[in-house]
């Protein structure tokens, strides 16, 4: 189902009692495989699930030209609209790929989102470890849970742990993939595999460690 919330097209799917809001990657489109592979798998939950683009890749989408996002500061305004425009009642979560679920782990606590999720989080960007994107999460109160591959190269498995997170931010690893949860050789699950664990897995968090206690799904 494909709805208008303020000036973005919403692609909906499911009817689950936990309100899913997805945001893409950096570089992708809500239409790209990995976005419709998630969004169908967490349809066949408990979730009913909401993607959107921001405004930089709608842009992206019409004039068939690549560009970078925009600032991050307005990626927040955006996905805050959103989420204002759709007024979605009962439990929501928030989050996305990569840079969608950056911009979900900066905005979560202004919204009345439960928590909020990463499918790979850009912990730093690529070839720049040292260039930090935790700091708002070693601050953060309302709970957030990152599926990461150990071989992440905006994230690895050593750089994140030496990043002490706080306990209510869980990071659930997948060994030998990559940032888009992609297989190297070495690996014993499929990019699909990795997806439908995550998918099973946030339907659990969700269920167990945001909602028991405020709501009954």
């Amino acid at each position: 189902m494909i709805t208008q919330a303020t000036h973005t097209k919403v692609q909906k799917y499911g009817t689950g009692a936990i309100n899913v809001v997805f945001a893409h990657g950096s570089g992708i489109g809500m239409n790209h495989e990995f976005m419709q592979a998630v969004a169908s798998k967490m349809s066949a939950k408990d979730f009913t699930v909401y993607l959107f683009e921001f405004g930089y890749m709608q842009q992206m989408q019409t004039s068939g030209i690549r560009r970078p996002p925009t600032a991050v500061s307005k990626l927040q305004l955006e996905f805050i609209a959103l989420l204002e425009s759709l007024a979605l009642s009962g439990p929501l979560i928030i989050g996305g790929k990569s840079l969608g679920g950056r911009v979900a782990s900066l905005i979560v606590e202004q919204t009345h989102a439960l928590g909020w999720f990463a499918l790979g989080y850009p912990f730093h960007p690529q070839r720049k470890p040292e260039t930090l994107r935790v700091a708002h999460l070693l601050t953060s109160q309302k709970p957030g849970i990152v599926f990461q591959g150990t071989r992440d190269a905006l994230g690895s498995y050593d750089e994140v742990l030496s990043y002490q997170m706080p306990k209510h931010i869980n990071v659930h690893w997948f060994d030998h993939l990559d940032h888009s949860l992609k297989p190297f050789k070495d690996a014993k699950l499929s990019q699909i595999q990795a997806i439908e664990h995550s998918v099973l897995e946030l339907e659990k968090w969700a269920k167990h460690t945001l909602i028991s206690t405020k709501f009954s799904v």
